[in-house]
């Protein structure tokens, strides 16, 4: 079955009438017949003209054929392979959308097969839902079968496309079906004598966080434990404990959250701010230890567990190196050690996007450009030139 991929060309078929207009109006050079004398002629009073015809029918034909080739290259005129298949690929999260089912519904009804959008499109009753996909990949490997039509259903997640976007085809079409709006409590915090609760808000346009006071705990969630930070520091870094003694203040004040500030090592510390000449001790907290070296980070990571103080502690550099920012983001980094914030956003790429227009202008490189089409237009073209030189047009 032929299809066009940019139907719009169509409209160069009115070239058509460019060809004929010429043939038209040209006049083909009459024969030269040598007489050796005119005393045999005569003049007569009738007049005989030759009316406007058509000449040298087989180089229009000819140049016709060449301009409607062109048009159909323009066009994007390629043979769709009728065997080929027909899938609906339907995301496991759109199963509770009852506009998305209907509609996958109604496609399988109409000859298409059900695929998961996973990994290898697995068939309606091979569910194999993983933890996590890449739709920019899944979308590379969708181009690798071949298929006549497909129809994607998904939630469009932001989370769900990373790395670099991939054009869908003329024969992909993507149908974006927005998620409920999702409310979760990431956890409980009780210090200073109030309960506080921070719950998050994922819409499709965006995502915030609000934090609540309770009187008391909900019984589904467990209060997270406080963050025990040890501060050991010599007489020589006495500033330095003082800075970052109110930088773990300003946190605690400023943030749901709750740090007990212990001023030795214990056991059962979280992080240790070690802040002497001496070697760090061995202990399975994270520890963030003085090492003065030539750096535009203040703080730095050296290993897995371990971070580095890149320059001795004052007023100035706390401020110019927002140190109470980042101390803040690095100890309340794992606050909710069960949950990943990225699962529960539900910010979502719009339908608009996949309809853009340079995106499908790209795809036609991935449509089958019909070669055959274009060898024949070029052989067309030197028959047209041979043959306007033959016949002297």
């Amino acid at each position: 079955m032929m299809q066009l991929t940019q139907s719009v060309w169509l409209w160069g078929l009115l070239a058509l009438a460019l060809p004929i207009a010429i043939h038209l109006l040209s006049r083909k050079e009459g024969r030269v017949v040598p007489v050796g004398s005119l005393r045999h002629l005569r003049e007569t009073t009738s007049q005989q003209f030759r009316g406007i015809k058509l000449n040298e029918l087989l180089l229009l034909a000819v140049r016709s054929l060449l301009i409607i080739l062109f048009v159909l290259l323009l066009a994007g005129l390629f043979w769709k392979n009728a065997d080929r298949q027909l899938w609906v690929v339907v995301d496991h999260d759109l199963l509770q959308n009852t506009r998305a089912m209907a509609l996958a519904d109604s496609l399988t009804d109409k000859g298409y097969e059900w695929r998961w959008l996973e990994s290898n499109f697995p068939k309606k009753d091979r569910n194999q839902e993983s933890s996590s996909k890449n739709n920019w990949q899944l979308i590379d490997q969708l181009h690798t079968q071949h298929l006549q039509h497909a129809v994607l259903l998904s939630t469009g997640l932001l989370t769900e496309f990373i790395g670099e976007s991939q054009p869908l085809g003329p024969h992909i079409d993507w149908h974006v079906f927005e998620p409920l709006e999702r409310k979760t409590t990431l956890y409980t915090v009780e210090k200073s004598g109030n309960k506080f609760q921070r719950t998050l808000y994922s819409f499709a346009n965006r995502t915030h966080f609000i934090t609540d006071t309770l009187s008391v705990f909900p019984d589904s969630v467990q209060p997270v434990n406080p963050i025990r930070v040890s501060l050991v520091a010599d007489k020589n870094f006495e500033q330095d404990a003082r800075i970052v003694t109110a930088a773990l203040k300003s946190i605690a004040a400023q943030l749901p959250v709750s740090i007990e500030l212990q001023s030795a090592l214990q056991p059962n510390t979280d992080w240790l701010m070690w802040l002497s000449a001496e070697a760090k001790p061995k202990t399975s907290a994270k520890i963030i230890s003085t090492d003065l070296t030539q750096s535009n980070q203040l703080l730095q990571q050296q290993t897995v567990n371990q971070w580095q103080l890149t320059q001795r502690l004052s007023v100035d550099a706390a401020l110019q190196n927002d140190f109470t920012i980042q101390l803040a983001k690095l100890i309340t980094n794992n606050v909710v050690a069960d949950k990943k914030i990225s699962t529960l956003d539900n910010r979502t790429l719009p339908e608009a996007f996949f309809k853009k227009a340079e995106v499908k202008t790209a795809a036609i490189v991935n449509a089958e450009f019909n070669v055959p089409l274009l060898i024949l237009f070029l052989l067309t073209l030197a028959a047209e030139r041979l043959l306007a030189f033959v016949r002297k047009q």
